[in-house]
Protein backbone atom coordinates (compact mmCIF):
# COMPACT_ATOMS: atom_id res chain seq x y z
CA UNK A 1 0.00 0.00 0.00
CA UNK A 2 1.22 3.50 -0.83
CA UNK A 3 1.83 5.98 1.93
CA UNK A 4 -1.00 8.48 2.22
CA UNK A 5 0.99 11.20 0.52
CA UNK A 6 3.86 9.37 -1.11
CA UNK A 7 3.11 9.18 -4.83
CA UNK A 8 -0.02 11.34 -4.94
CA UNK A 9 1.48 14.05 -2.76
CA UNK A 10 0.97 16.69 -5.45
CA UNK A 11 -2.75 16.73 -4.95
CA UNK A 12 -3.92 14.76 -1.96
CA UNK A 13 -3.40 17.73 0.30
CA UNK A 14 -7.06 18.17 -0.48
CA UNK A 15 -7.78 15.27 1.92
CA UNK A 16 -10.93 16.14 3.90
CA UNK A 17 -10.62 19.86 4.33
CA UNK A 18 -10.57 21.19 0.78
CA UNK A 19 -12.06 19.77 -2.34
CA UNK A 20 -12.12 21.20 -5.83
CA UNK A 21 -10.20 20.19 -8.91
CA UNK A 22 -9.24 21.86 -12.13
CA UNK A 23 -11.23 20.96 -15.24
CA UNK A 24 -8.37 18.92 -16.74
CA UNK A 25 -7.30 16.07 -14.49
CA UNK A 26 -3.57 16.04 -13.66
CA UNK A 27 -1.78 12.73 -14.31
CA UNK A 28 -1.85 11.89 -10.60
CA UNK A 29 -5.65 11.96 -10.63
CA UNK A 30 -5.91 9.78 -13.71
CA UNK A 31 -3.55 7.29 -12.07
CA UNK A 32 -5.57 7.38 -8.86
CA UNK A 33 -8.85 6.79 -10.69
CA UNK A 34 -7.46 3.57 -12.12
CA UNK A 35 -7.20 2.04 -8.63
CA UNK A 36 -9.90 -0.40 -7.60
CA UNK A 37 -12.67 1.39 -5.69
CA UNK A 38 -11.66 4.89 -6.80
CA UNK A 39 -14.53 5.39 -9.24
CA UNK A 40 -18.24 5.51 -8.57
CA UNK A 41 -20.04 2.33 -9.55
CA UNK A 42 -22.26 1.83 -6.51
CA UNK A 43 -25.34 3.90 -5.69
CA UNK A 44 -25.19 5.63 -2.31
CA UNK A 45 -28.04 3.34 -1.22
CA UNK A 46 -25.44 0.57 -0.97
CA UNK A 47 -24.42 2.19 2.34
CA UNK A 48 -27.91 1.50 3.72
CA UNK A 49 -28.14 -2.22 3.04
CA UNK A 50 -24.36 -2.70 3.41
CA UNK A 51 -24.71 -6.01 1.56
CA UNK A 52 -21.83 -5.12 -0.72
CA UNK A 53 -19.53 -4.45 2.24
CA UNK A 54 -18.44 -8.07 2.59
CA UNK A 55 -15.28 -8.90 4.53
CA UNK A 56 -13.44 -9.35 1.23
CA UNK A 57 -14.68 -5.99 -0.08
CA UNK A 58 -13.70 -4.20 3.14
CA UNK A 59 -10.24 -5.80 3.06
CA UNK A 60 -9.75 -4.44 -0.47
CA UNK A 61 -10.86 -0.99 0.68
CA UNK A 62 -8.40 -1.21 3.56
CA UNK A 63 -5.57 -2.31 1.28
CA UNK A 64 -6.14 0.73 -0.94
CA UNK A 65 -6.74 3.20 1.90
CA UNK A 66 -5.05 6.53 1.61
CA UNK A 67 -6.40 10.03 1.77
CA UNK A 68 -6.02 10.61 -1.96
CA UNK A 69 -8.00 7.45 -2.70
CA UNK A 70 -10.64 8.78 -0.29
CA UNK A 71 -10.62 12.14 -2.10
CA UNK A 72 -11.63 10.44 -5.34
CA UNK A 73 -15.07 9.97 -3.76
CA UNK A 74 -15.59 6.52 -5.29
CA UNK A 75 -16.97 3.26 -3.95
CA UNK A 76 -14.36 2.88 -1.24
CA UNK A 77 -14.91 6.49 -0.13
CA UNK A 78 -18.55 5.63 0.52
CA UNK A 79 -17.29 3.21 3.17
CA UNK A 80 -14.51 5.43 4.51
CA UNK A 81 -16.92 8.35 5.07
CA UNK A 82 -18.98 6.26 7.47
CA UNK A 83 -16.22 4.23 9.14
CA UNK A 84 -13.37 6.71 9.43
CA UNK A 85 -12.48 5.59 12.94
CA UNK A 86 -11.40 2.24 11.43
CA UNK A 87 -8.66 4.02 9.47
CA UNK A 88 -7.50 6.92 11.65
CA UNK A 89 -7.04 6.78 15.46
CA UNK A 90 -9.93 8.68 16.98
CA UNK A 91 -11.15 10.16 20.25
CA UNK A 92 -14.72 10.35 21.48
CA UNK A 93 -16.83 13.20 22.86
CA UNK A 94 -19.72 11.58 24.75
CA UNK A 95 -23.24 13.07 24.79
CA UNK A 96 -25.59 13.83 27.69
CA UNK A 97 -26.77 10.79 29.63
CA UNK A 98 -30.33 11.64 28.53
CA UNK A 99 -31.12 10.92 24.89
CA UNK A 100 -34.11 12.78 23.46
CA UNK A 101 -35.09 12.40 19.81
CA UNK A 102 -36.44 15.50 18.13
CA UNK A 103 -40.17 15.65 17.52
CA UNK A 104 -41.34 15.34 13.92
CA UNK A 105 -43.62 17.77 12.13
CA UNK A 106 -42.81 16.88 8.54
CA UNK A 107 -43.82 19.47 5.95
CA UNK A 108 -44.21 17.80 2.53
CA UNK A 109 -44.04 21.14 0.69
CA UNK A 110 -40.34 21.39 1.45
CA UNK A 111 -39.73 18.51 -0.95
CA UNK A 112 -40.82 20.76 -3.81
CA UNK A 113 -38.50 23.71 -3.25
CA UNK A 114 -36.85 24.38 -6.62
CA UNK A 115 -33.31 25.63 -7.21
CA UNK A 116 -31.33 26.08 -10.45
CA UNK A 117 -28.54 23.54 -10.95
CA UNK A 118 -26.33 22.35 -13.77
CA UNK A 119 -28.92 19.60 -14.27
CA UNK A 120 -31.71 22.14 -14.70
CA UNK A 121 -34.25 23.38 -12.19
CA UNK A 122 -34.59 20.60 -9.61
CA UNK A 123 -36.86 20.13 -6.63
CA UNK A 124 -35.21 19.24 -3.35
CA UNK A 125 -36.54 15.70 -3.70
CA UNK A 126 -34.98 15.43 -7.17
CA UNK A 127 -31.69 16.84 -5.92
CA UNK A 128 -31.52 14.41 -3.01
CA UNK A 129 -32.06 11.43 -5.29
CA UNK A 130 -30.07 12.53 -8.34
CA UNK A 131 -27.09 10.21 -8.87
CA UNK A 132 -24.74 13.08 -9.71
CA UNK A 133 -25.07 14.62 -6.23
CA UNK A 134 -24.49 11.45 -4.17
CA UNK A 135 -26.60 12.81 -1.29
CA UNK A 136 -26.72 10.57 1.77
CA UNK A 137 -28.67 12.59 4.33
CA UNK A 138 -30.39 15.89 4.90
CA UNK A 139 -32.16 16.97 8.08
CA UNK A 140 -34.02 20.26 8.54
CA UNK A 141 -35.10 21.48 11.96
CA UNK A 142 -37.48 24.42 12.49
CA UNK A 143 -38.37 25.66 15.97
CA UNK A 144 -36.87 22.53 17.47
CA UNK A 145 -38.82 20.04 15.33
CA UNK A 146 -37.71 18.02 12.31
CA UNK A 147 -39.65 19.34 9.32
CA UNK A 148 -37.76 17.49 6.60
CA UNK A 149 -35.50 14.45 6.55
CA UNK A 150 -34.16 12.24 3.81
CA UNK A 151 -31.66 9.40 4.03
CA UNK A 152 -30.98 8.13 0.49
CA UNK A 153 -27.47 6.96 1.36
CA UNK A 154 -27.23 6.12 5.06
CA UNK A 155 -29.32 4.99 8.00
CA UNK A 156 -30.56 7.58 10.49
CA UNK A 157 -28.50 5.87 13.21
CA UNK A 158 -25.19 6.00 11.30
CA UNK A 159 -22.37 8.51 11.71
CA UNK A 160 -20.81 10.32 8.75
CA UNK A 161 -17.75 12.37 7.98
CA UNK A 162 -18.29 16.05 8.83
CA UNK A 163 -15.13 17.15 6.96
CA UNK A 164 -14.40 20.88 7.41
CA UNK A 165 -17.83 21.63 8.84
CA UNK A 166 -16.21 20.25 12.01
CA UNK A 167 -14.13 23.42 12.23
CA UNK A 168 -17.08 25.12 13.91
CA UNK A 169 -16.60 22.86 16.94
CA UNK A 170 -13.39 24.83 17.45
CA UNK A 171 -15.30 28.01 16.68
CA UNK A 172 -17.92 27.48 19.37
CA UNK A 173 -15.30 26.75 22.05
CA UNK A 174 -13.39 29.81 20.92
CA UNK A 175 -16.55 31.91 21.27
CA UNK A 176 -17.03 30.60 24.80
CA UNK A 177 -13.47 31.34 25.84
CA UNK A 178 -13.59 34.83 24.35
CA UNK A 179 -16.79 35.50 26.32
CA UNK A 180 -15.10 34.21 29.48
CA UNK A 181 -12.11 36.48 28.97
CA UNK A 182 -9.71 33.54 28.70
CA UNK A 183 -8.48 34.74 25.32
CA UNK A 184 -7.42 38.24 24.31
CA UNK A 185 -7.85 38.29 20.52
CA UNK A 186 -5.40 41.16 20.13
CA UNK A 187 -2.51 39.22 21.66
CA UNK A 188 -0.07 37.42 19.37
CA UNK A 189 -1.05 33.80 18.86
CA UNK A 190 2.38 32.82 20.18
CA UNK A 191 1.33 34.04 23.62
CA UNK A 192 -1.02 31.05 23.67
CA UNK A 193 0.93 28.69 21.43
CA UNK A 194 4.56 29.24 22.49
CA UNK A 195 5.52 26.25 20.36
CA UNK A 196 5.40 28.73 17.44
CA UNK A 197 7.40 31.52 19.13
CA UNK A 198 10.38 32.88 17.24
CA UNK A 199 8.66 32.49 13.87
CA UNK A 200 6.40 34.55 11.60
CA UNK A 201 3.51 33.72 13.92
CA UNK A 202 4.91 36.25 16.44
CA UNK A 203 3.43 38.99 14.24
CA UNK A 204 0.00 37.38 13.88
CA UNK A 205 -2.79 38.28 16.30
CA UNK A 206 -5.04 35.55 17.68
CA UNK A 207 -7.93 37.43 16.01
CA UNK A 208 -6.35 36.90 12.60
CA UNK A 209 -5.81 33.18 13.12
CA UNK A 210 -9.43 32.79 14.18
CA UNK A 211 -10.70 34.69 11.14
CA UNK A 212 -8.36 33.26 8.49
CA UNK A 213 -6.49 36.54 7.89
CA UNK A 214 -2.94 35.66 8.94
CA UNK A 215 -1.16 37.12 5.92
CA UNK A 216 0.83 33.87 5.65
CA UNK A 217 1.45 31.91 2.48
CA UNK A 218 -0.68 28.86 3.25
CA UNK A 219 -4.03 29.45 1.56
CA UNK A 220 -5.69 26.28 0.27
CA UNK A 221 -5.87 27.04 -3.44
CA UNK A 222 -5.82 24.61 -6.34
CA UNK A 223 -2.33 25.83 -7.17
CA UNK A 224 -1.08 25.07 -3.65
CA UNK A 225 -2.78 21.67 -3.66
CA UNK A 226 -1.05 20.73 -6.91
CA UNK A 227 2.43 21.57 -5.61
CA UNK A 228 4.20 18.59 -4.00
CA UNK A 229 5.98 20.64 -1.35
CA UNK A 230 3.65 23.57 -0.72
CA UNK A 231 2.90 24.62 2.85
CA UNK A 232 -0.62 23.26 2.37
CA UNK A 233 0.53 19.85 1.18
CA UNK A 234 3.14 19.57 3.91
CA UNK A 235 0.70 20.48 6.67
CA UNK A 236 -2.04 18.09 5.62
CA UNK A 237 0.47 15.28 5.15
CA UNK A 238 1.76 15.85 8.67
CA UNK A 239 -1.71 15.56 10.21
CA UNK A 240 -2.13 12.00 8.94
CA UNK A 241 1.48 10.86 9.40
CA UNK A 242 2.44 10.84 5.73
CA UNK A 243 5.97 11.66 4.57
CA UNK A 244 7.00 14.96 3.05
CA UNK A 245 7.13 14.49 -0.70
CA UNK A 246 10.63 15.91 -1.18
CA UNK A 247 12.36 14.27 1.79
CA UNK A 248 10.39 11.15 2.66
CA UNK A 249 10.41 12.30 6.29
CA UNK A 250 7.23 12.31 8.37
CA UNK A 251 6.93 15.77 9.89
CA UNK A 252 5.15 16.96 13.02
CA UNK A 253 2.50 19.54 12.09
CA UNK A 254 4.02 21.96 14.64
CA UNK A 255 7.34 21.86 12.77
CA UNK A 256 5.52 22.55 9.52
CA UNK A 257 3.70 25.46 11.15
CA UNK A 258 7.01 26.89 12.33
CA UNK A 259 8.26 26.87 8.73
CA UNK A 260 5.58 29.18 7.31
CA UNK A 261 6.37 32.38 5.42
CA UNK A 262 4.67 35.74 5.11
CA UNK A 263 2.90 36.78 1.93
CA UNK A 264 4.88 39.57 0.35
CA UNK A 265 3.08 42.90 0.59
CA UNK A 266 0.15 41.66 2.69
CA UNK A 267 -0.25 42.39 6.37
CA UNK A 268 -2.37 40.23 8.69
CA UNK A 269 -6.04 41.17 8.84
CA UNK A 270 -6.39 42.32 5.24
CA UNK A 271 -7.68 39.31 3.26
CA UNK A 272 -9.63 36.20 4.23
CA UNK A 273 -7.49 33.28 3.02
CA UNK A 274 -8.80 29.85 3.98
CA UNK A 275 -6.16 27.70 5.68
CA UNK A 276 -6.80 24.61 7.78
CA UNK A 277 -3.51 25.11 9.58
CA UNK A 278 -5.15 28.03 11.38
CA UNK A 279 -7.82 25.76 12.86
CA UNK A 280 -5.22 23.31 14.12
CA UNK A 281 -3.22 26.14 15.71
CA UNK A 282 -6.42 27.23 17.46
CA UNK A 283 -7.01 23.65 18.60
CA UNK A 284 -3.57 23.63 20.20
CA UNK A 285 -4.26 27.03 21.77
CA UNK A 286 -7.44 25.67 23.40
CA UNK A 287 -5.56 22.64 24.69
CA UNK A 288 -2.77 24.81 26.08
CA UNK A 289 -5.17 27.13 27.92
CA UNK A 290 -7.51 24.45 29.24
CA UNK A 291 -4.71 21.94 29.90
CA UNK A 292 -6.87 19.16 28.44
CA UNK A 293 -7.12 17.44 25.05
CA UNK A 294 -9.52 19.23 22.72
CA UNK A 295 -11.97 16.35 22.58
CA UNK A 296 -12.33 16.43 26.36
CA UNK A 297 -12.79 20.21 26.30
CA UNK A 298 -15.47 19.94 23.63
CA UNK A 299 -17.22 17.15 25.48
CA UNK A 300 -17.31 19.07 28.76
CA UNK A 301 -18.34 22.39 27.25
CA UNK A 302 -20.68 21.30 24.46
CA UNK A 303 -21.45 17.70 23.53
CA UNK A 304 -22.14 16.49 27.10
CA UNK A 305 -24.99 19.02 27.26
CA UNK A 306 -26.55 17.68 24.06
CA UNK A 307 -29.38 15.13 24.07
CA UNK A 308 -27.56 13.26 21.29
CA UNK A 309 -27.87 9.64 20.31
CA UNK A 310 -24.15 9.10 19.79
CA UNK A 311 -20.71 10.45 20.56
CA UNK A 312 -18.94 12.76 18.15
CA UNK A 313 -15.64 11.32 16.96
CA UNK A 314 -12.46 13.29 16.25
CA UNK A 315 -9.50 11.86 14.37
CA UNK A 316 -6.07 12.27 15.93
CA UNK A 317 -2.82 13.41 14.37
CA UNK A 318 0.27 11.27 15.06
CA UNK A 319 1.26 13.66 17.87
CA UNK A 320 -2.18 13.24 19.47
CA UNK A 321 -3.70 16.55 18.42
CA UNK A 322 -7.42 16.24 17.72
CA UNK A 323 -8.43 17.05 14.14
CA UNK A 324 -11.76 18.89 14.18
CA UNK A 325 -10.12 20.69 11.29
CA UNK A 326 -11.60 18.08 8.94
CA UNK A 327 -11.48 14.57 10.33
CA UNK A 328 -14.56 14.18 12.49
CA UNK A 329 -17.76 12.12 12.43
CA UNK A 330 -21.28 12.71 13.71
CA UNK A 331 -24.81 11.40 13.36
CA UNK A 332 -26.96 13.67 11.11
CA UNK A 333 -29.71 14.39 13.65
CA UNK A 334 -27.15 14.80 16.45
CA UNK A 335 -25.21 17.28 14.32
CA UNK A 336 -28.41 19.17 13.58
CA UNK A 337 -29.10 19.29 17.33
CA UNK A 338 -25.66 20.83 17.76
CA UNK A 339 -26.74 23.52 15.29
CA UNK A 340 -29.97 24.08 17.23
CA UNK A 341 -27.80 25.12 20.19
CA UNK A 342 -27.31 28.40 18.27
CA UNK A 343 -31.08 29.06 17.99
CA UNK A 344 -33.94 30.11 20.30
CA UNK A 345 -35.00 26.43 20.47
CA UNK A 346 -31.78 25.37 22.22
CA UNK A 347 -33.81 24.02 25.18
CA UNK A 348 -35.20 21.27 22.92
CA UNK A 349 -31.76 19.74 22.43
CA UNK A 350 -29.62 20.67 25.43
CA UNK A 351 -29.62 20.41 29.21
CA UNK A 352 -28.40 24.02 29.43
CA UNK A 353 -27.79 26.99 27.20
CA UNK A 354 -24.38 26.67 25.56
CA UNK A 355 -24.41 29.36 22.87
CA UNK A 356 -25.33 32.63 24.53
CA UNK A 357 -26.36 36.00 23.09
CA UNK A 358 -22.98 37.34 24.17
CA UNK A 359 -21.23 34.62 22.16
CA UNK A 360 -23.31 35.39 19.07
CA UNK A 361 -22.47 39.08 19.40
CA UNK A 362 -18.78 38.16 19.54
CA UNK A 363 -19.23 36.11 16.37
CA UNK A 364 -20.97 38.89 14.46
CA UNK A 365 -18.54 41.52 15.73
CA UNK A 366 -15.71 39.55 14.09
CA UNK A 367 -17.19 40.03 10.61
CA UNK A 368 -15.23 42.25 8.24
CA UNK A 369 -16.92 42.63 4.85
CA UNK A 370 -13.89 44.23 3.25
CA UNK A 371 -11.54 41.33 3.99
CA UNK A 372 -14.23 38.88 2.86
CA UNK A 373 -14.79 40.63 -0.46
CA UNK A 374 -11.08 40.26 -1.24
CA UNK A 375 -11.10 36.49 -0.61
CA UNK A 376 -12.36 33.47 -2.53
CA UNK A 377 -15.28 32.50 -0.30
CA UNK A 378 -17.57 35.29 -1.54
CA UNK A 379 -17.73 33.74 -5.02
CA UNK A 380 -18.11 30.27 -3.51
CA UNK A 381 -21.09 31.40 -1.45
CA UNK A 382 -22.83 32.74 -4.53
CA UNK A 383 -22.24 29.48 -6.39
CA UNK A 384 -23.28 27.19 -3.52
CA UNK A 385 -26.21 29.16 -2.07
CA UNK A 386 -27.38 31.24 -5.06
CA UNK A 387 -27.15 34.06 -2.52
CA UNK A 388 -23.77 35.60 -1.68
CA UNK A 389 -22.72 35.82 1.96
CA UNK A 390 -21.30 39.04 3.35
CA UNK A 391 -18.62 37.80 5.72
CA UNK A 392 -16.86 35.11 7.73
CA UNK A 393 -15.85 34.84 11.37
CA UNK A 394 -14.48 32.40 13.94
CA UNK A 395 -14.36 29.38 11.59
CA UNK A 396 -17.72 30.01 9.89
CA UNK A 397 -17.11 30.50 6.15
CA UNK A 398 -20.45 32.09 5.36
CA UNK A 399 -22.38 34.72 7.31
CA UNK A 400 -25.24 36.76 5.87
CA UNK A 401 -26.57 40.16 6.90
CA UNK A 402 -29.67 38.45 8.30
CA UNK A 403 -27.52 36.54 10.81
CA UNK A 404 -27.51 33.14 9.12
CA UNK A 405 -24.21 31.25 9.36
CA UNK A 406 -22.88 28.19 7.55
CA UNK A 407 -19.84 25.97 7.08
CA UNK A 408 -19.08 23.65 4.19
CA UNK A 409 -16.80 20.62 3.99
CA UNK A 410 -15.03 18.44 1.47
CA UNK A 411 -16.92 15.76 -0.46
CA UNK A 412 -19.91 18.13 -0.12
CA UNK A 413 -20.93 18.45 3.54
CA UNK A 414 -22.88 21.44 4.85
CA UNK A 415 -24.27 22.76 8.12
CA UNK A 416 -26.53 25.80 7.86
CA UNK A 417 -27.68 27.63 11.01
CA UNK A 418 -30.23 30.45 10.89
CA UNK A 419 -30.84 31.76 14.42
CA UNK A 420 -33.28 34.52 13.43
CA UNK A 421 -35.47 32.03 11.57
CA UNK A 422 -34.96 29.32 14.21
CA UNK A 423 -33.81 26.91 11.52
CA UNK A 424 -30.94 24.44 11.14
CA UNK A 425 -30.06 21.97 8.40
CA UNK A 426 -27.33 19.37 7.97
CA UNK A 427 -26.35 17.72 4.69
CA UNK A 428 -24.00 14.77 4.28
CA UNK A 429 -22.76 13.20 1.05
CA UNK A 430 -19.81 11.50 -0.58
CA UNK A 431 -19.53 13.53 -3.76
CA UNK A 432 -16.41 13.28 -5.92
CA UNK A 433 -14.83 16.33 -7.51
CA UNK A 434 -13.81 14.46 -10.63
CA UNK A 435 -15.57 12.60 -13.41
CA UNK A 436 -18.37 15.11 -13.93
CA UNK A 437 -19.28 15.40 -10.26
CA UNK A 438 -18.67 18.33 -7.94
CA UNK A 439 -21.54 20.79 -8.15
CA UNK A 440 -22.80 21.53 -4.63
CA UNK A 441 -26.22 23.11 -4.16
CA UNK A 442 -27.39 21.70 -0.81
CA UNK A 443 -26.86 25.09 0.83
CA UNK A 444 -29.16 26.76 -1.68
CA UNK A 445 -32.02 24.43 -0.69
CA UNK A 446 -31.28 24.88 3.00
CA UNK A 447 -31.35 28.67 2.81
CA UNK A 448 -34.47 28.66 0.61
CA UNK A 449 -36.23 26.36 3.10
CA UNK A 450 -35.38 28.69 5.98
CA UNK A 451 -36.87 31.64 4.14
CA UNK A 452 -39.97 29.69 3.09
CA UNK A 453 -40.67 28.63 6.67
CA UNK A 454 -40.26 32.23 7.80
CA UNK A 455 -42.94 33.29 5.31
CA UNK A 456 -40.53 35.14 3.05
Amino acid sequence: MKHLLSIPATVCAAILVTGAWAQDNPPEIEEALAVEGARVTLPVSAAITKDVFTPEWVRAARANWNNFHFQMGGDHALYYAMHLEEFIPSSEASPNIAYKPLQREILPELRYIVQPTAQGDLTLEEYMNHPIYRAQAMVMVHKGKVVYESYPGMRPTDRHLTASTGKITVGVVLMQMLAEGKIDPDKPITDYVPELAGTVWDDVATYDVANMTTGLDNEETIQAILLPDSPVTRFLASTVGSPRATTGVVEDWVDVARDQEKLEGEDPGKVMRYASLNTTVLTRMIENIERKPFTEVFEERVWSKLYARQSMMFGLAPNGTALPVGIAMANPEDYAKFGVMFTPSWHEVSSERVVTEEMMKILYDNIDKERYAKGAKLATSEADFNDPASGNALQFDYIWDDGAIAKSGNLSQMIYIDPARDFVSVFFSTTPFVGGYGEFKAGAYQRAAAKLLAGE
